[in-house]
């Protein structure tokens, strides 16, 4: 029997404004970002070269959400991160001149040839344009690209306003289109929220598949026979697969891989250390600080790092989570004898994968390896798609990937009041789309920027940021300036009046989505 695993990676971005003055009031979550390119994207296109070379096939599951696709393809973004690169660079020969430990320089040489190599890759290899390169990964068939929405809502709470999730779902499908020229197959439920009928407007836009947390199979009343193993559809064939909801736990728990000792320590950056005027031209003085990517320590501060020890670790956990995998196979083919295959899905979002593990991708590329070497059969979601009608029915069950299951972290004490403006500001957003149907010129320019900004507003991340505490400010500013933007277009259409130069001076910050209809939030008759 074949025994299949698929893994799935979905990034995690939200639209960050950068430019002119914002460039510098944003200057840490454009640095996290710029961290991201780094140590994540271009990674990846390095792993799969490195697959490729050694003639390891296989084939991954990865999202790349359409605020990320326009950051992207930016000109600004991408020489804001040439800068971000040479400013790293700089600051790289400053501390070989500072450090007094023959191990610290040597770390200090490395980091700084890792960055020369990745503005070499990125200017040279790339031209700076990171789409194409992953479209090429496509091509090689390496990466199965996978649809989401045009911002990652929680869809259960707009169970009600069935315009607003269809809105988001074609949105998101458009932006695929002009991104990657292609139709993709799979689609990613933002947070794995799951309600009863979304199965209906994901297959009304011609995605085959989509991925749940296993709650929702394994807490249905027809819970398929083979659970999580083998693939399941929902009434109308919409294909479903289940990801294992104790991952995120096993990889950043307690005594999760990502915490083993011999890794680095992402917290032990000089850039929370060192004296701003130590710091520059990474960090201004006056600015806020940031990661500047040199750090020195392991995981728990007791020694040095070591990359040769990290990356040998990576090599025994990518061979006990293989293992491990493998052995679940084994037994669930054991009970399922009458099957062709059973498979086991491992869906990340980017958060609970690569932040704060900076040998993630070394990790991931030594799991591919291991689990060809072992056998398994290391396949995308569309390479199951196969049986699509014939599996097994089944009736999902509400759940979510957050919280406790049921996403209920989008809807605590600390955020609970954004709801109200969102779902206020949706209802006006199809009431706008009705009454304006055949409108052009500024109208139809303040209506599409409305519904841009309203998309901005429902971004899951904000809420789960201002939730945890992690960046709550930063959340609660970006949220009300999305919101006073909406509600400022809504009053001018009241009104029958506009400033030119605002609508103007806001298109440019909030330059995302150029081909914007207002119309998708039409009602569907």
């Amino acid at each position: 029997m074949e025994k299949k695993l698929t893994i799935i990676i979905k990034a995690t971005q939200d639209y960050i404004r950068h430019y002119g003055d914002f460039e510098k009031s944003n200057f840490v979550a454009l640095s996290i970002f710029f961290d991201s390119i780094s140590d994540v994207y271009i990674p990846l296109l390095r792993m799969v070269d490195s697959l490729e070379s050694s003639g390891v096939r296989c084939r991954f599951g990865l999202v790349l959400p359409p605020l990320l696709c326009n950051l992207f393809a930016d000109p600004n973004i991408q020489e804001q991160y040439i800068r971000y690169l040479d400013n790293r660079i700089a600051l790289g020969h400053k501390e070989l001149a500072r450090a007094d430990d023959s191990r610290i320089k040597e770390i200090v040489r490395d980091t700084i040839a890792k960055y020369e190599s990745l503005r070499r890759d990125f200017s040279e290899r790339y031209n700076r344009e990171l789409i194409p390169a992953f479209i090429e990964c496509m091509k090689k068939g390496y990466v199965e690209l996978l649809g989401t929405c045009g911002t990652d809502l929680f869809i259960p709470h707009y169970a009600d306003l069935k315009e607003i999730i269809s809105a988001q779902i074609e949105s998101g499908l458009h932006a695929y289109k002009q991104f990657f020229g292609t139709v993709p197959e799979g689609f990613w439920l933002p947070a794995f929220g799951y309600m009863s009928g979304v199965e209906k407007l994901i297959k009304a836009y011609g995605y085959s598949y989509t991925v749940l947390d296993a709650r929702s199979v394994l807490f249905s009343e027809n819970c398929p026979p083979a659970g999580i193993f083998y693939p399941a559809r929902t009434d109308n064939s919409l294909m479903i697969l289940a990801r294992d909801s104790r991952l995120p736990s096993q990889i950043n728990g307690e005594g999760g891989y990502a915490n083993h000792n011999a890794y680095r320590n992402e917290n032990r950056d000089i850039g929370y250390e060192l004296s701003p005027a130590q710091l520059e031209p990474v960090v201004e003085i006056g600015s806020a600080r940031c990661a500047t990517g040199f750090k020195y320590w392991n995981r728990d501060s007791s020694g040095l790092y070591n990359r040769e020890d990290a990356l040998a670790q990576t090599r025994a956990d990518a061979e006990a989570f293989v293992a491990e995998k493998t052995a679940l196979l084994d037994e669930a083919a054991d009970c399922l004898p009458e099957n062709d295959f059973v498979s086991y899905v491992c869906a990340f979002e980017s958060d609970e994968l690569f932040r704060n593990w900076s040998e993630s991708v070394a990790w991931l590329e030594q799991v591919l390896r291991c689990a060809v070497k072992n056998g398994l059969d290391v396949v995308s979601g569309n390479q199951m798609l196969e049986k699509q009608y014939s599996v097994a029915k089944f009736t999902p069950y509400y759940s979510a990937g957050l919280g406790d299951g049921y996403g209920e972290s989008l809807l605590s004490s600390k955020n609970c009041w954004m709801i109200r403006h969102i779902r206020k500001a949706c209802e006006r957003m199809t009431d706008l789309a009705e009454r304006f149907p055949n409108d052009t010129g500024l109208r139809t320019r303040l209506l599409n920027l409305g519904a841009k900004e309203l998309m901005l507003s429902q971004s899951l991340s904000l809420a789960k940021a201002i939730d945890s505490s992690s960046y709550p400010e930063l959340a609660e500013r970006r949220f009300r300036d999305s919101i006073s933007a909406f509600t400022a277009v809504f009053d001018s259409l009241g009104s029958n009046t506009v400033s030119t130069e605002w609508l103007t001076t806001m298109e440019m910050q909030d330059a995302i989505f150029p081909w914007m209809n207002y119309r998708i939030f039409s009602k569907k008759h």
